[in-house]
């Protein structure tokens, strides 16, 4: 007999990094799912995960500590997790920390325009490659690194990349059990496979490209404030 199919999303932001929704929000998100497993990776730290694992107390999704980690050549995801990984180092180097501090490491988007590893993601000792990721227009990335790193991945896993509440859970990885540590066995025997909600990805894709256009063009506008009068009080 099959086991119970369980659902995690492996890859979700609050506003400890760039996320619009406070670790208060996504807790009240998460206990509102239907997900078994819940990872936050906020970048460069596990606070988010942290507060997001102890307001949720035991009601909703088992909560997998994590963080999205700026390496020298691309993002990354560093899952069971308990303290924050060193940024800005080689990317092999920081999947040896990950390790070593018992976590698993995945690959972001490995074919996205910004902040990717692209083929090196191949060339890595990752557990799994993400090969579906919720971020708007982010489709033939998806397919690229399904067609690309599939092959020969460990394990092949989804993640919403949720930046608001309402984009969580959108694209999941799917596993066989219902917890965290199921989730992981799972993953080290590559027995996991990612599942994208289109109707949901089609409903919540304009309010995350909006919000992504206002953050670029506020980005552009503060480059080009002069200096002077970005320290003004």
């Amino acid at each position: 007999m099959n086991e119970p199919s369980g659902r995690a999303d492996l890859h979700i932001h609050t506003t400890l990094s760039d996320g619009a929704a406070t670790p208060e929000e996504m807790a009240a998100r998460l206990a509102r799912s239907d997900l078994a497993v819940a990872a936050i990776t906020d970048h460069d730290t596990v606070e988010g995960a942290l507060r997001v694992r102890e307001m949720l107390a035991g009601r909703g999704p088992e909560v997998v500590v994590g963080t999205e980690v700026s390496t020298a050549q691309g993002h990354l995801l560093a899952v069971f997790v308990e303290r924050d990984v060193p940024r800005g180092l080689d990317a092999r180097r920081t999947i040896e920390i990950i390790h070593e501090r018992g976590g698993l490491a995945v690959a972001a988007h490995p074919y996205f325009p910004m902040a990717s590893l692209g083929d090196l993601a191949g060339r890595l000792p990752f557990d799994a490659i993400e090969v579906a990721n919720g971020t708007p227009l982010g489709e033939m990335a998806n397919r690229r690194a399904a067609r690309r790193l599939g092959p020969s991945a460990r394990a092949l896993v989804g993640g919403s990349d949720a930046h608001l509440v309402g984009a969580v859970g959108h694209v999941r990885t799917h596993f066989p059990g219902r917890n965290a540590q199921d989730l992981r066995v799972a993953i080290e025997r590559g027995e996991t496979w990612p599942v994208f909600d289109w109707r949901a990805h089609l409903r919540v894709g304009p309010p995350q490209l909006l919000r992504m256009a206002r953050r670029m063009f506020g980005d552009v506008a503060m480059r080009r404030q002069p200096s002077s009068s970005r320290s003004l009080p």
